[in-house]
Order: C-alpha cells, then sequence, then structure tokens
C-alpha cells in the first residue's frame, strides 16, 4: 500500500528535474546512463528521499492491513518466516477489551503516542526534503 505512494513521488520528483540538465549533459557528451546517475539522480535527490520516508511513514501508520497480514501472532517470532505482530496491529486488536485506566491501557496508549511521534518526524523530514525541492534555481 506504500508503493503507489512511493512510486508516484518518485516519478514526480524524476520528471521535475529541468530538461535542460539532461540537455546541456548530452550536449557535453555523457551517455543516457552517465546522464540518469550523474545529474538526473542527484538532481532529485530530495525528492526521492521524500517518497521513501512517505512511503514509510505511510506504511507504519496501516492498521489493518497489518493485522491481516501479519498472522496476527502474539509470540516472539524465532525466525524470519513466523508470523509477527506490528504495533498497530496490537493496538487495533488489544484496546477493544482493556479496562480504561489499567496499566495495560496506559500501554497501548503509549504505543500509539510513540507511533504518532515517529510518524510525525516521518512526514516533517519528507516535508522538509520536498521543499527542498522546490527551492532549487533552474537554469535557461
Amino acid at each position: 500500500m506504500a508503493t503507489p505512494i512511493m512510486t508516484t513521488i518518485a516519478e514526480d520528483a524524476l520528471k521535475a528535474v529541468p530538461e535542460s540538465y539532461r540537455e546541456a549533459s548530452e550536449a557535453l557528451g555523457a551517455t543516457r546512463w552517465q546522464t540518469t546517475v550523474r545529474v538526473v539522480l542527484p538532481a532529485a535527490r530530495n525528492g526521492l528521499v521524500a517518497a521513501v520516508l512517505l512511503g514509510v511513514g505511510r506504511g507504519f501508520g496501516e492498521t489493518m492491513a497489518v493485522l491481516m497480514a501479519s498472522g496476527h501472532a502474539i509470540n516472539m517470532p524465532t525466525s524470519v518466516f513466523d508470523s509477527v505482530r506490528a504495533l498497530t496491529a496490537t493496538i487495533a486488536a488489544e484496546l477493544g477489551e482493556t479496562a480504561v485506566g489499567s496499566e495495560h491501557y496506559r500501554a497501548l496508549f503509549t504505543l500509539g503516542i510513540f507511533l504518532f511521534v515517529v510518524t510525525f518526524f516521518i512526514n516533517v523530514t519528507a516535508d522538509v526534503m520536498v521543499r527542498g525541492v522546490g527551492k532549487r534555481e533552474t537554469v535557461s
């Protein structure tokens, strides 16, 4: 679910690189591959990083998809192939059955605050990266 967001934002970042950059690079004798690696990717770097960060933030915030796909296992995994339970899935599954005011209830709210803070910082970082793309001067 995060992949479409990452792909769309990365595509926009690559398209935002001015055509004059590509033309100038090719006019200096660079191949298309050299132009891509040495001109286009560095120029689009902030947008590409923002795409990854927003995708990670989106994936971090998904609840029900993670709950269904994770196998809903409570135990600690002993192998890479064992089922796991994400923090979002834990909150969704346990909050309805927990007594209000109990330590378990407060622990679930602490998990929620932790998820909020991490997602907030990921989104702020991505926003700063996207604004960095817009501040680049274009060469005419």
